[in-house]
C-alpha cells in the first residue's frame, strides 16, 4: 500500500480531517544555578557560554546543563513548584494518520513524518515534528 503524501508548510494546511490540534505543555521541569565564572557547555547545536549575572544554567532532570539569558528565561519560563521551573509555552500537536506522510516544510528544511508521530505548530504558523515517544515523555496534554 502506498502512503499518501501530504505537503505542509505551516499550521493553517494540516487537512481537517485529521483533527482538531491538542494543547499540551512540558510536564518535566529543570532547576537553575548562577555560572561559576565564565563556563562554556558543549550541546548539540554547538558550544555556548555562561556569564554571572546574565544568564542562567538550567540543569534539567537528567543533570543536562545548558545556559540561557536571564531575560530570556523570565518571559519563556514559570516557576512550576518552588526552586522548579517549566517552559511557559503551550503546545498544539496534531497526530499524524496512520497510511499518511507529512512533508513538512520547516525552518531547517523538508522532514517526513509518519504515524505515531505529531506534527507541530509553532506559536507563528511554523511547523515541525515531535515523536510520539518523545511526546508521551515530556509533555501533558490538557
Amino acid at each position: 500500500m502506498t502512503e499518501q503524501q501530504v505537503a505542509i508548510d505551516c499550521g493553517a494546511r494540516i487537512p481537517p480531517g485529521w483533527g482538531k490540534a491538542r494543547r499540551a505543555r512540558r510536564k518535566t521541569t529543570v532547576t537553575i544555578r548562577e555560572p561559576v565564572g565564565s563556563e562554556s557547555f558543549s550541546t548539540a547545536w554547538g558550544i555556548l557560554s555562561a556569564e554571572p549575572g546574565l544568564d542562567w544554567v538550567v540543569v534539567q532532570q537528567d543533570g543536562a546543563a545548558y545556559p540561557i539569558k536571564k531575560t530570556i528565561f523570565a518571559s519563556t519560563y514559570e516557576e512550576a513548584q518552588p526552586g522548579r521551573y517549566r517552559k511557559k509555552a503551550i503546545s498544539q500537536l496534531v497526530q499524524v494518520p496512520p497510511g499518511v506522510v507529512a512533508v513538512l516544510t520547516t525552518r531547517e528544511g523538508d522532514l517526513e513524518v509518519r504515524h505515531p508521530d505529531y506534527v507541530v505548530i509553532g506559536e507563528e504558523g511554523e511547523v515541525y515534528a515531535n515523536g510520539a515517544q518523545w511526546v508521551a515523555d515530556n509533555l501533558q496534554f490538557l
